[in-house]
């Protein structure tokens, strides 16, 4: 695992969207060890002017999924702050703030993504157009954690 001194966001944001990307792919609010750092550090990649559209509604369809709209939230979060949380990135969305759609969410996320904030999901938003560019982040993670990624095998000719 990568040692993370200053916190998840402060390991983050510098990584860039393919990371945050791989990020929002792992994020389960509703995961019986997640912790505020991941609404904190979901909050900061969602703020940036350069996140994806398709990481920022696959975050916010996590929190939808994990009752944040509502206020339900893990023991150790603030049901306010997730709420608020929620509603900004719903009205940033809603607004088109996030541009361009360029990172491809594999088949179960985008499943996620339709059922949560879909004509008919909880939270419903106006179609989205998502990405379809694979995405090679330097690292992924283990449970909350950054780990470094295996090198690709080098093929030696004789």
């Amino acid at each position: 695992m990568i040692p993370m001194q200053e916190g998840l966001t402060a390991f983050l944001l510098p990584e860039g969207p393919a990371m945050w990307h791989e990020f929002a792919l792992g994020l389960d609010f509703a995961d019986p060890h997640a912790t505020i750092d991941l609404l904190l550090a979901a909050d900061a990649i969602t703020a940036r002017p350069d996140c994806d559209r398709a990481t920022a509604a696959l975050i916010l369809a996590r929190a939808v999924a994990a009752g944040f709209h509502r206020g339900e939230v893990p023991l150790g979060f603030v049901p306010g702050a997730a709420r608020a949380f929620t509603a900004r990135l719903t009205a940033d969305l809603r607004a088109g703030r996030f541009a361009q759609g360029r990172l491809a969410l594999p088949p179960e996320a985008l499943r996620l993504v339709i059922r949560m904030l879909g004509p008919r999901g909880p939270v419903p938003l106006p179609p989205l157009a998502l990405g379809s560019l694979p995405h090679r982040p330097r690292f992924g993670f283990a449970g909350w954690h950054p780990v470094a990624l295996a090198a690709p095998a080098l093929r030696v000719s004789a």
